[in-house]
């Protein structure tokens, strides 16, 4: 995503790239700043299609 403005990487507070944001279906988020490999890409996308646990 471009943001020429710099206003996502504030909202977010990312630092550096690459960064990445998860949110599952509740809003919870994970933030990860670095290089993630496909296996790991893969991982974060089939546990956010998990089903959530009702605390």
């Amino acid at each position: 995503m471009f943001d020429e403005q710099g206003d996502i990487w504030r909202q977010y507070k990312i630092s550096s790239q690459p960064a990445w944001i998860f949110t599952d279906s509740n809003g919870n988020q994970e933030r990860v700043i670095g290089a993630l490999s496909d296996s790991e890409i893969r991982k974060k996308l089939e546990d956010l299609q998990k089903p959530n646990p009702i605390n």
